[in-house]
């Protein structure tokens, strides 16, 4: 069974972490092409070109095998003059969803975003098996009922998919 993988990294990177814990991406990579067999891992996220430890990660992923779909961050001013740092990649994953459409049978998407409904229903209406891994309680409560569709909590995941936390020794 042919199956491809999107990544909503925001929600995910947010979702633990409101959890207390943070997503080892290699062990990530792993579990889905050891669990799922999964033939295409897509990662959608914003990239700050200022930012080097970000740009890092990326290059870390990028050779572990991720297909990174990057788009620019943009800075939105709100009433107030607060800023807000947002890429809006949901459209970039729902166009490569759409667009690989006939190369996969299995479609596992990282995310808890409401915004995605109408695509996972088109989905399972032409017969091909969707799976959402995504913070429960972030998770938009018509993702999680939406019939056909496979829900699970990524806290189930947390002792395969955990990164470490460092502990520095102070001298």
């Amino acid at each position: 069974m042919k199956t491809y993988c999107f990544i909503d990294a925001s929600n995910i990177i947010y979702g633990t972490r409101d959890d207390g814990w943070k997503v080892d991406f290699d062990k990530l990579f792993q579990y889905l092409k050891n669990r799922y067999e999964c033939d295409k891992v897509y990662y959608f996220a914003g990239i700050d070109k200022k930012n080097i430890k970000q740009q890092n990660f990326y290059k870390v992923l990028g050779k572990i095998g991720y297909d990174l779909i990057l788009k620019k961050v943009k800075i939105y001013v709100q009433p107030g003059g607060s800023s807000v740092r947002k890429a809006n990649c949901d459209v970039d994953l729902t166009f490569y969803a759409m667009r690989d459409l006939e190369k996969y049978d299995r479609s596992i998407f990282l995310t808890g975003d409401g915004d995605f409904e109408v695509l996972f229903k088109y989905i399972l209406k032409i017969r091909k098996k969707v799976i959402v891994l995504g913070n429960a309680k972030r998770t938009a409560k018509e993702i999680k009922v939406i019939k056909g569709l496979q829900f699970n909590d990524l806290k189930v995941l947390k002792s395969i998919i955990e990164r470490p936390v460092k502990i520095e020794v102070l001298k």
